[in-house]
């Protein structure tokens, strides 16, 4: 009876010694989870460090591009309105020059205008000055309509009031009741404008 007792108790250290062989003691445990805690712990910072590195360079890289492209849309339309500019000037010279077309040759021919003008102003007393002066009567008439028809025309200043843009003062005379001041009394040489342009303005006496 009393071996059977001493073996159970032999028995039962024996399993008290297997678990506290089998099992670390508690320091342990807790000295690993520690650095297991700690190693997490820091590579859980780089990683956000890295992260919150990478999304700052990402959104300097945004306002870079961003920058770029409100430069470039600015070239753009600063490009595109100076073409806009160029073509309306471009546009308007061509209009110009086919409505003016002919300003030049029509500047040359007034003095021809004017000296066929000077010589109907001469009276003709026998039958070859009438014939001839008939015949210079009928080239102005046919070179007025031949300007005319291409939109140069006459200023009609006599017995106007005095306009600077169409006239050109070059003596004065008294006013009276049927030229009050400022009117046009005589005209010295013609004036012509083509279209809305003055090619020369009319030479006139103004009354005052």
């Amino acid at each position: 009876m009393a071996e059977n007792k001493d073996r159970s108790v032999d028995q039962e250290n024996d399993n008290l010694k297997g678990d506290a062989e089998s099992k670390p003691t508690s320091g342990s445990e807790k000295q690993v989870d520690k650095k297991g805690a700690e190693k997490k712990s820091t590579h859980s910072k780089k990683q956000s460090t890295d992260s919150t590195a990478e999304s700052a360079k990402l959104k300097q890289t945004i306002v870079s591009l961003k920058q770029k492209l409100d430069q470039m849309e600015d070239r753009y339309l600063r490009a595109e309105a100076d073409m806009k500019n160029i073509q309306t000037h471009a546009k308007k010279e061509q209009a110009d020059l086919i409505k003016y077309d002919g300003q030049q040759l029509a500047h040359d021919i007034l003095p021809i205008v004017d000296n066929l003008q000077r010589a109907l102003a001469v009276d003709a007393t026998d039958d070859n000055g009438k014939q001839l002066k008939k015949g210079v009567e009928m080239v102005f008439e046919h070179l007025n309509k031949a300007l005319a028809d291409n939109g140069v025309v006459k200023i009609d200043a006599l017995n106007k009031p005095f306009d600077p843009k169409f006239h050109q003062a070059i003596q004065t005379a008294a006013a009276d009741d049927d030229h009050p001041a400022d009117t046009v009394v005589k005209v010295l040489q013609d004036g012509y404008r083509l279209k809305d342009r003055i090619l020369r303005p009319a030479m006139v006496i103004v009354a005052k």
